[in-house]
């Protein structure tokens, strides 16, 4: 599989040497030898002396998802990879390594290094056709389903669209995927007919998005059918659709302000939040529905409209202010997130300091709520959080753990979430080490 790869091996393992040159420590060799239990001994022993530094903690974190890489087995290894999808450029060599072998784990190591852009599209296709025809007589689902994401060219046009028609989702996702990178307009019809018909609702949102970003008044009113058919994420992937820039111009804002001013619910603030994104024509009209939605809808859709409208808008604001005394947690929760979150500019001083103490409280419980607010104050840099995090890293709740390895490292924090490098609870190591690699 080396030939799939773009980029230098030997500078590869310069930069490997050069992160792992300042950690010789026990706790690199447990980690390098996948011995989870002394790793973790040795991490709190290093952590106690103040010892380990955050180089120490990436190159720990590189050992411990280099390991899972090369050890994982069929059936839950392919997942075990794809949760390492966004640190692959820092692990290319490991999953180039893995996507060498003859198993469905260098098939999925192959995919996510096509997808991450460090591997050449027609080598991929050689690659799928050749282990194919060492392997079995004929292409397995996973194989195919990595051939067919190859086909980004012109010249795959014909192969790509029958693809579309597939018997298998996961070849169909695959060929739509492809479809959203090679931006052929002969696709058009194909994508049509998939946003109809395809029985698989991630297929028909590929297929939207990727038709939408196609453009033309072709697609946009072809859209407009599909819209009385489709179920509410599809409609909220059509509004999206049509505000990309090719539909927006082609009917597509005469298409958002009907959806606008007739439909109801998550739909409607689909298309209001594209409107109010794009600006011009009908912002405005945009921004009304979504101050309606904020001060009338049920719970679920007044959270999306308090997470779309646009904070300098002073009636938004005033409608904001209103929504912090309502009796729904799930509806103040997330006014005091977007104000912790906000640009410095769209809100005061004051208002962000009252949001940060607000959750701060919140962040001190144990519901899931509370983990939810450590993690917004994490993402903020407000390090008052620290010490909720650290005692979220002894969690018997995976999910918990997780997002303390996650808001630590987005402090900074990177030592203090290496313990979680160590955990007994692969899906916990790996996330917690993907977000250190991807942290440098």
């Amino acid at each position: 599989m080396r030939r799939v790869l773009s980029g230098s091996i030997l500078a590869g393992l310069l930069s490997l040497s050069a992160v792992t040159g300042c950690a010789s420590s026990a706790s690199l060799r447990a980690a390098e030898a996948g011995r989870f239990d002394e790793l973790r001994r040795t991490l709190s022993d290093e952590l106690r002396r103040g010892t380990l530094d955050s180089d120490d903690a990436r190159a720990i974190a590189r050992a411990v998802a280099q390991g899972e890489i090369a050890r994982a087995t069929p059936p839950s290894g392919a997942e075990r990879l794809r949760e390492l999808r966004t640190c692959a450029r820092a692990l290319e060599d490991a999953l180039a390594e893995r996507a060498a072998g003859s198993d469905a784990i260098a098939t999925a190591a192959a995919m996510i290094l096509l997808e991450a852009g460090l591997s050449d599209p027609e080598s991929v296709k050689r690659y799928a056709s050749d282990a194919a025809a060492g392997r079995y007589p004929g292409k397995d689902t996973a194989l195919r389903a990595l051939e067919t994401r190859a086909l980004i060219t012109g010249e795959d046009g014909a192969v790509r669209r029958a693809r579309m028609l597939d018997g298998d989702q996961e070849v169909r996702v695959s060929a739509l995927r492809a479809a959203a990178a090679a931006a052929d307009p002969s696709d058009r019809e194909a994508l049509i007919e998939a946003a109809r018909l395809d029985p698989y609702p991630l297929a028909r949102t590929l297929a939207i998005r990727a038709a939408g970003a196609l453009g033309g008044q072709e697609v946009v009113l072809a859209l407009r059918d599909i819209w009385t058919l489709s179920d509410e994420p599809g409609r909220e992937a059509i509004a999206e659709a049509w505000a990309t820039p090719r539909a927006l111009g082609g009917g597509g804002r005469a298409q958002l302000l009907w959806a606008i001013s007739t439909q109801r619910g998550a739909p409607a603030i689909a298309a209001a939040r594209a409107l109010v994104r794009a600006g011009g024509e009908g912002a405005g009209e945009a921004v009304s529905v979504l101050i309606g939605s904020i001060r009338s809808s049920q719970s679920r859709d007044r959270v999306y409209a308090i997470l779309s409208a646009p904070l300098p808008d002073a009636a938004v604001r005033s409608a904001l202010i209103e929504a912090q005394g309502d009796p729904d947690e799930a509806v103040v929760f997330t006014v005091h997130s977007r104000y912790v979150d906000a640009a410095p500019q769209d809100v005061t001083a004051r208002e962000r300091s009252a949001a940060v103490a607000w959750l701060m409280k919140l962040a001190a419980g144990t519901s899931t709520r509370a983990v939810l607010a450590r993690g917004v104050l994490a993402r903020a840099g407000i390090r008052a959080v620290v010490p909720l995090l650290e005692r979220d890293v002894r969690s018997r709740e995976i999910p918990v753990r997780e997002a303390a390895g996650s808001g630590l490292v987005a402090l900074g924090e990177i030592p203090r979430a290496a313990p979680l490098l160590a955990d007994a609870e692969p899906q916990v190591r790996t996330s917690v080490a993907c977000e250190i690699l991807a942290a440098f």
